[in-house]
C-alpha cells in the first residue's frame, strides 16, 4: 500500500475468516499480538468489508443474573475465585451465576502445551482470560458449589475452561469432583475441554461420570500438530488415543479445530483431518480461528500451495457423520 501506511485486520467473533491480512513483515520488532486477524477491504461503494464467514447457532450466555456464590461460600476458594472472575474479569459464564447455564470450574492446572511460535491456542475469543488460574480448588470445594448450581436449576458443569491449564494434570481432583458431582447430580452434564494429552486420565473421567469432552488440536498431522503446539510432555499419538477412548466410553465428541489460512487448508492438513474424522464416526466439529502472528507462525512450515478456505469448510462439510458446529462466546 505504500511506505508508511497500515495494514487494517478485525476480530470477528462467531465467523470464520477466510483471509489473514496482507502487510510486510519488520524482523526487527516483536510479534503481532496473538489474535485471530481477519482481512479487512472495501467493497464497490466504499462500504468496509471483512474476510469471513457467519458461523451459525453460536449461543449467548445471559449476563448479570443469578446469585454470587461468594455469598453463600465465603470459604470456599472456587465460589471467591468465580465471584472475581464476575467483577474483575467480565467473564460472562461466572457473571451468569449459580442456577444459570453452566457453571465454569477452573482446576489451576498447569499447562501441557508451550507454543513455539507466536500463537495463542485459545486466545481471540470472548471470555479469554486476563490471567490464567492460581488457585486449585478441592473436590470437596467444587462438588459444594457445583450441586448447588444444578440443584438451581444450572444446566451443566463446564472443567477446562480458558484461564486453566490442562485438568488432565490434575485427574486425581477432576475424578473425585466428577464422581461427587454425578452422585449429588444424577443426570448432571458434566463436560471436560482438554488437549488431549492423557488418555488414561481421560479414562478415569470417563469412567467417574463424564458426559461430554472438547478436544483441541490445530492439526491431525503429527509434525504439523507437535510443531504447532509445543506439547511438553505428550505427543500427538496421545491425542488420537484420548479421542479414540472417549468415542469408546460413548461420550458425546467434539473435536475444536483450530484453523489459521494458510495452513489448515494446505491439501494434506485436509486429507488428515478429514481421515480422523472418518475414523470417530460422529461427534460434532467446532472450527475456531487460531490466535497467531500469521506470516511468523507460517514462516515455521514449509512452503506449500493452499487450496482456501472455502475448500476447508466445503471438505468438512462433507463430514456429514460429524455434526458442524461454533463455540460459544464462553465456551473457550
Amino acid at each position: 500500500m505504500g511506505k508508511g501506511r497500515l495494514a487494517l485486520g478485525a476480530l470477528v467473533p462467531g465467523h470464520t475468516r477466510l483471509c489473514f491480512p496482507a502487510y510486510r513483515d519488520d524482523p526487527t520488532v516483536a510479534p503481532l499480538e496473538a489474535l485471530p486477524y481477519a482481512a479487512v477491504a472495501a467493497d464497490q461503494r466504499g462500504e468496509l468489508v471483512v474476510a469471513a464467514v457467519e458461523s451459525p447457532n453460536v449461543a449467548i450466555v445471559p449476563e448479570g443474573r443469578g446469585v454470587s456464590p461468594l455469598r453463600e461460600y465465603a470459604a470456599n476458594a472456587l465460589a471467591r475465585q468465580l465471584a472475581r472472575c464476575s467483577r474483575e474479569h467480565e467473564c460472562s459464564a461466572a457473571r451468569a451465576g449459580i442456577g444459570h447455564g453452566d457453571l465454569p470450574v477452573p482446576l489451576g492446572a498447569t499447562m501441557a502445551e508451550r507454543p513455539r511460535g507466536p500463537v495463542a491456542l485459545r486466545s481471540g475469543y470472548a471470555g479469554a482470560p486476563a490471567e490464567m488460574a492460581a488457585f486449585r480448588p478441592t473436590a470437596r470445594e467444587i462438588v459444594e458449589v457445583a450441586a448447588t448450581h444444578l440443584e438451581r436449576g444450572g444446566t451443566g458443569v463446564s472443567f477446562g475452561r480458558a484461564c486453566d491449564g490442562e485438568p488432565l494434570l490434575r485427574v486425581r481432583v477432576l475424578e473425585e469432583a466428577i464422581a461427587g458431582i454425578r452422585e449429588r447430580a444424577p443426570a448432571a452434564n458434566i463436560h471436560l475441554e482438554t488437549c488431549g494429552s492423557d488418555p488414561a486420565a481421560l479414562r478415569r473421567a470417563a469412567e467417574a461420570g463424564l458426559t461430554s469432552v472438547t478436544v483441541r488440536l490445530g492439526s491431525a498431522r503429527g509434525d504439523t500438530y507437535e510443531r504447532l503446539h509445543g506439547p511438553i510432555a505428550h505427543r500427538w499419538a496421545d491425542v488420537r488415543t484420548s479421542l479414540q477412548a472417549a468415542v469408546e466410553r460413548r461420550i458425546r465428541v467434539t473435536i475444536a479445530l483450530l484453523v489459521l489460512p494458510g495452513l489448515s487448508d494446505r491439501p494434506e492438513e485436509l486429507d488428515a483431518i478429514v481421515a480422523l474424522l472418518g475414523e470417530l464416526r460422529g461427534g460434532r466439529l467446532e472450527l475456531r480461528d487460531l490466535g497467531a502472528d500469521p506470516l511468523r507462525v507460517l514462516a515455521g512450515f514449509p512452503a506449500a500451495r493452499p487450496v482456501g478456505m472455502r475448500a476447508l469448510l466445503a471438505r468438512m462439510a462433507e463430514a456429514d457423520h460429524f455434526q458442524m458446529g461454533t463455540p460459544s462466546p464462553a465456551a473457550v
